[in-house]
């Protein structure tokens, strides 16, 4: 068993120097992933707290199937939540901390797996441990492009939902023409479960996405930054183009600013879909209420993800080892083998 003081990084799993050195380049992602930086929180406590975040969010979520197709009060199709951007961030953030307890899990218990052992018990603890990182791989890339993009979808769901949905009246609740003769008591009356899966679905995972960041790993800020920004741009219109196939099966779009109808011209739709690229990436969303001309800015949430991992290290830095390398050139090393001979190559002259 691993002991929770064991350092960050195992031979087998670290970046050896190309000249022969055993010392450590920096330490895989997969490995950030398993460790939190906080001193109060050892390795032991990160399962047990994982794994009561992984069970959590597997109750809530065939909870939240209930809500969507049987609570909610429109004549649409059931088929309609597989093309709600709330379910992808939910099943996002379900699978990635799915994927953390199991890597959290099985290295602190099962460290050293022997690749020999056949046995279905070991195969599925091999399946279920972090990925061994060798000089050239490209897992480490791919790995932090899920978590920021996971990440960056859960923060927009809950911003798109408390600053443009609720203020135009799509948000589930009382409407302002009825909200005169209501209070809060009212949204609670009709039971518990309603209020509780909204603010699950549009709150609860915003501040795990946020606790996750800040406290449950290590994860250093995302580098190479434009390929980060350009995957995000990527896969938010790959999702316009999937709400789009799911307007033609269920004839219902995701958002209202989504239907041309709604907004009476191609133009805003085209600028509300762009504006909602730009949300996870570049830019800033302007979202104008045209009733009360409330205006809503919302800025970059990649920003926002890059800044808060900075304040993570920032304030426990000094429980970081130093590492051979900053966080661009370990990037260059691992994406672009020429840079990291040529770096090396200057050290060695030195």
């Amino acid at each position: 068993m691993s002991d929770q003081r064991t350092p960050l990084l195992h031979d087998r799993q670290g970046l050896p120097l190309p000249i022969g050195s055993s010392q450590v380049q920096d330490h895989p992602i997969f490995l950030r992933v398993c460790h939190s930086p906080w001193p109060w929180l050892n390795q032991s406590a990160l399962v047990y707290v994982r794994s009561a975040i992984l069970s959590y969010l597997t109750v809530v979520g065939w909870m939240l199937i209930d809500y969507k197709i049987y609570k909610r009060e429109d004549a649409h199709t059931a088929w309609r939540i597989l093309f709600q951007f709330s379910t992808l961030a939910y099943v996002l953030l379900w699978f990635y901390h799915l994927v953390a307890f199991s890597w959290s899990f099985t290295h602190l218990y099962y460290p050293d797996i022997q690749d020999g052992d056949q046995r279905w018990e070991s195969r599925i603890l091999r399946n279920m441990s972090p990925p061994i990182q060798t000089l050239y791989s490209r897992k480490r890339l791919y790995f932090s492009l899920f978590y920021t993009f996971a990440h960056v979808v859960v923060f927009m769901n809950a911003i798109i939902y408390w600053t443009v949905l609720v203020p135009a009246e799509h948000g589930h609740f009382p409407k302002e023409d009825e909200a005169a003769d209501e209070s809060v008591e009212d949204f609670f009356g009709d039971g518990w479960f309603k209020p509780f899966c909204i603010i699950n679905l549009w709150g609860v995972t915003a501040l795990l996405g946020f606790v996750e960041i800040l406290i449950l790993n290590s994860v250093k800020r995302p580098v190479p930054v434009p390929t980060h920004i350009f995957t995000i741009m990527f896969f938010l219109s790959g999702y316009l183009g999937w709400a789009a196939f799911g307007k033609i099966l269920t004839d219902h779009y995701p958002y209202f600013w989504m239907d041309p109808e709604a907004m009476e011209k191609t133009e805003i739709v085209a600028a509300y879909s762009s504006a909602f690229v730009g949300l996870g990436a570049t830019g800033t969303w302007t979202f104008t209420k045209q009733q009360s001309g409330t205006n809503c800015v919302i800025r970059v949430v990649f920003a926002f993800i890059y800044g808060l991992i900075g304040i993570r290290e920032n304030l426990t830095k000094r429980d970081e080892p130093p590492a051979q390398f900053n966080a661009v050139q370990f990037s260059v090393a691992v994406d672009g083998g020429e840079e990291f001979q040529r770096a090396n190559g200057q050290q060695q002259q030195r």
